[in-house]
């Protein structure tokens, strides 16, 4: 692209600087020890199975992962629900509860032990709670049996 088509922003008038600028901040931290508790009552659904490729084994499956808002299913206020919309997706400790609990579940479903695992998540707020799906590739290492000579 030459330079004289990038484009570029328009013409503005200066100011003088202002004298106080603010700026509101709102941080949030999550609870590693609420989403361990909401991680053992959690409802786990997994689908898949393990497909013979050109190129070997190979396991596709999803799991999702619905965490209750509270082990009795109480709502959130709308402001909790709102802070679980923002950190929810991004937490680390979510993550990897999840990913553990997805590579469990396409290693019994896999008929083999599981190569590196390949994994997409997608994390949403709804009504029932927090629900984590998480879509899996791997190869799979098929034991093969057969008589020694």
């Amino acid at each position: 692209m030459p330079p004289s088509a990038i484009p570029r922003p328009g013409l503005a008038k200066a100011r003088p600087p202002a004298i106080v600028r603010s700026r509101e901040l709102a941080l949030y931290q999550a609870n590693d020890a609420g989403w361990r508790l909401a991680i053992e009552v959690a409802d786990v659904v997994s689908e898949g199975r393990a497909e013979v490729e050109a190129r070997g084994v190979v396991y596709y499956g999803t799991t999702s992962v619905l965490l209750p808002f509270t082990p009795a299913g109480a709502a959130p206020s709308p402001e909790e629900l709102a802070a679980l919309a923002l950190v929810a997706p991004l937490d680390p400790h979510l993550r990897v509860r999840a990913l553990r609990i997805a590579r469990r579940e396409a290693g019994l479903r896999s008929g083999g032990d599981l190569g590196s695992v390949h994994a997409e998540l997608t994390v949403v707020v709804e009504a029932r709670g927090v629900r984590v799906s998480i879509d899996v590739v791997a190869p799979v290492a098929v034991e093969r049996s057969g008589t020694h000579a």
